[in-house]
């Protein structure tokens, strides 16, 4: 034991230095490294069908906004309308769209107000686009992926005043949807080009086998982990695509048996990882399962140089707190059940309730002042312990916050003041033998949100944390500035630096 204090005392003087060191290389680290998601500035907006000829379009929806949420964009979400085909329907489609998309949106803790069923509420989905439109600007523009007929896309952008569109981008992949014309649908997209000039348009490839095998719409055996998976937001996303029957009465060939499609999730993946500035438009199925498993393939484009002060988080160790630990154990460097690169060489387990994520108890408290006026996003480094247990066990906590502050997120103040479900989103068996983030809370089940706090500056502030499901492990705490840094940002460098 006598060369395990010699390692606390050292680590304790080089945490002294990590500060420093954090705040002199962090620029660095950021004009260096590569990652993969790197949208352009401005906000995203859709239209789609779904609810006739295009049933991918029901996979297609629910994927893109997942990737939205994985990507950590969902500030930039502003609009999606659906079932755009006019005059023709099919409406026991038009419910399964309602799923996919107003579904889809609580599940990856999207604005659902923001989504609008055009057979229904086309009205509201025109005057919010139109407000959005006339927030744009050259450092704010609107990015449009128009993945169905463009009828509903002309209407949208004709209602917007003629100065704003110039900043507004639509986006095309596919020649059907380009050309089509039945029902009410009437206008083009060579109609919108043509009505529209100002508007900048971009033509994509067709994502629909622009990768081979590989590609966003390909065998569905690459798609099994997201069934196999323990997330029930994956398997939700897998029996969301459409099915061999739709097929059969569409009279098409191909088989979902065999086929997956959500081609039109293409265009959402090339916007997020770069669009017009790099972004890859063929990508596929192992991009998807890199994004969701936090494991990006990187495209080696230098990200900006990003300068941020140690007013921009709130770093807090677990164990610093002054409350009694009660059913919380520390567990330190030497322990038998000792997860490797703990911050400090210690952190805090929960050891009450049972695995599957009874009531909260023994909570603890964390004070803390608030270094700038500004949007502070929660993150925890967190890790679970499984004995015997099933994959999704051991992998929840409840928290709430007290002081003057405002809600900055899709939970209302008093909700963050109450206790709130928070969990480690993935589910994976091999998550027992490493360290994570939990980054989400749920409000309902399966609707996520993010914990995100308008703070102001020198307010003090507590933070309670209390135990929830057995087995649960706390590292560290981190409030980021969401204003400056984004999600991916924020965990890749403190994963990096912050052990």
């Amino acid at each position: 034991m006598h060369s395990v204090s010699k390692n606390i005392a050292a680590h304790k003087k080089s945490k002294m230095l990590l500060f420093a060191f954090l705040l002199l290389f962090f620029s660095e680290y950021f004009a260096q490294n590569t990652i993969k998601i790197k949208m352009p500035k401005g906000r995203i907006a859709f239209t789609s069908d779904g609810n006739l000829h295009d049933s991918d379009d029901w996979g297609a929806t629910a994927f893109s906004l997942a990737f939205i949420h994985y990507a950590g964009l969902e500030k930039h979400f502003v609009h999606y309308d659906y079932n755009n085909h006019l005059g023709k329907s099919r409406a026991s489609w038009e419910k399964i769209m309602d799923d996919a998309a107003k579904g889809g949106a609580k599940r990856f803790g999207l604005d659902v107000s923001k989504v609008f069923n055009n057979q229904t509420e086309q009205e509201d989905a025109i005057a919010n686009f139109v407000k959005e439109a006339k927030k744009s600007s050259k450092n704010n523009p609107l990015w449009f992926i128009c993945a169905g007929p463009m009828h509903t896309a002309y209407n949208l952008i004709k209602a917007t005043p003629k100065e704003k569109r110039q900043f507004i981008h639509a986006i095309s992949h596919s020649k059907w949807n380009e050309e089509h014309s039945h029902g009410a649908t009437k206008m083009t997209w060579a109609d919108m080009k043509k009505d529209f000039p100002t508007v900048v348009y971009h033509d994509l490839i067709d994502q629909n086998k622009s990768n081979g095998e590989d590609d966003f719409q390909s065998h569905i055996k690459n798609w099994q982990w997201l069934k196999e998976s323990e997330n029930p937001n994956w398997q939700w996303l897998y029996t969301i695509d459409d099915t061999y029957q739709v097929d059969q009465l569409e009279r098409w060939k191909s088989n979902t048996e065999k086929h997956f499609d959500i081609s039109d999730a293409g265009m959402t993946y090339w916007l997020i990882t770069g669009g017009p500035n790099g972004g890859n438009d063929k990508a596929g199925w192992k991009e998807v399962k890199a994004l969701f498993t936090n494991k990006p393939i990187e495209n080696n484009r230098p990200t900006p140089e990003i300068k941020v002060t140690a007013k921009d988080y709130i770093f807090i160790e677990a164990e610093s707190t002054k409350s009694k630990l009660q059913k919380w154990n520390r567990i330190q460097f030497g322990d038998a059940n000792y997860k490797a690169n703990a911050s400090g060489f210690s952190y805090l387990e929960f050891t009450g309730n049972q695995p599957d994520s009874p009531k909260p108890n023994s909570p603890l408290k964390y004070k803390f002042t608030a270094p700038k006026d500004g949007n502070f996003r929660l993150l925890l480094k967190s890790s679970k312990r499984l004995k015997g247990d099933k994959a999704d066990c051991c992998n929840t906590i409840s928290i709430k916050m007290a002081g003057n502050f405002k809600s900055a997120t899709s939970l209302s103040k008093n909700e963050l003041k109450n206790y709130t479900k928070f969990f480690l989103e993935e589910n994976e068996k091999t998550l027992k033998k490493e360290w994570h983030w939990a980054q989400k809370a749920e409000n309902g089940a399966h609707i996520v949100h993010d914990l995100i706090y308008q703070f102001e500056k020198g307010q003090n502030y507590t933070l309670t944390l209390a135990g929830k499901s057995k087995h649960f492990n706390v590292d560290y705490l981190l409030f980021y500035n969401s204003d400056k840094l984004s999600l991916r940002d924020a965990k890749e460098f403190f994963s990096n630096h912050k052990k």
